[in-house]
């Protein structure tokens, strides 16, 4: 185990941090723990080029470097179950109920998005060389303009106002706590609280996949991080990302509304 520090590069209006971040390694030495810090993205990803929405100022946009190299490629979603851990630790800490992960690797409080992750491994021979691991939290914004259906802040869940600098300090500690877990080879005390935190967890619920729509209940993922759901059939099936989309229900109500 080892203590990581967190320089911090911060950035102005910047096209995406991941971007940013992944330009850096190629052209010059980046410390372990460095986090590139935007105020402002242009074009924040999301998984398969789905955009970011964040105010200017109001939310933490930044990217995450590690350099996982105990990693092998085959558990490489083991970095993606501590980050989200991380977050949902921090947001918990924080007063928070209802927070959940939903697979593969978005933050929900209720049926709502708080938080979007997006990590970019790099890899040499069998284990993990590098990870950009992009995030986007929403603190304090409070009106979102974007088509998403479901987003909400920290802000609108509490009524607080949010310091940015010293969430992004308790957020960074909490991933890191996750990570030294993982280091120290504490993969099922990982695999168990991942499971327990997942999103619609042994639930039935609808879902849709390229055969059509079917209820199911969540049972876990499996070793490279495959969705797992039983169907009414009790027939177990198995999913990678973006092959199943989740039926969100018609109205969501924040907690305690």
């Amino acid at each position: 185990m080892k203590y990581i520090g967190f320089p911090i590069i911060m950035l102005g209006s910047i096209d995406s941090t991941n971007n940013y971040a992944n330009r850096q390694i190629a052209e010059h030495e980046v410390v372990e723990g460095t986090v590139f810090l935007a105020e402002y993205q242009t074009t924040g990803k999301g998984q398969q080029y789905n955009s970011w929405e964040s105010e200017r100022g109001k939310n933490l946009t930044f990217s995450l470097v590690l350099y996982p190299d105990f990693v092998e490629i085959m558990k490489q979603f083991m970095i993606s179950k501590v980050v989200t851990l991380g977050i949902s630790d921090f947001l918990i800490k924080n007063g928070i109920k209802e927070v959940a992960i939903k697979w593969p690797n978005d933050i929900y409080v209720g049926d709502k998005k708080i938080a979007g992750i997006l990590i970019e491994n790099t890899i040499q021979g069998p284990v993990l060389a590098a990870s950009v691991i992009g995030i986007g939290l929403n603190v304090n914004q409070e009106i979102f303009i974007s088509p998403a259906p479901n987003p909400v802040s920290m802000k609108m869940l509490t009524g607080l106002a949010y310091d940015l600098e010293e969430s992004l300090d308790q957020l960074l500690k909490s991933i890191m706590n996750w990570y030294n877990v993982l280091q120290s080879n504490g993969q099922k005390v990982i695999d168990e609280a991942f499971e327990s935190r997942m999103y619609r967890y042994g639930t039935w619920s609808g879902y849709h996949c390229e055969t059509g729509y079917f209820e199911g209940k969540i049972l876990g993922v499996d070793e490279i991080g495959r969705l797992l759901i039983e169907d009414r059939d009790e027939k177990l099936r198995t999913f990678h990302f973006k092959e199943v989309a989740f039926i969100q229900p018609k109205k969501t109500e924040l907690p305690g509304e």
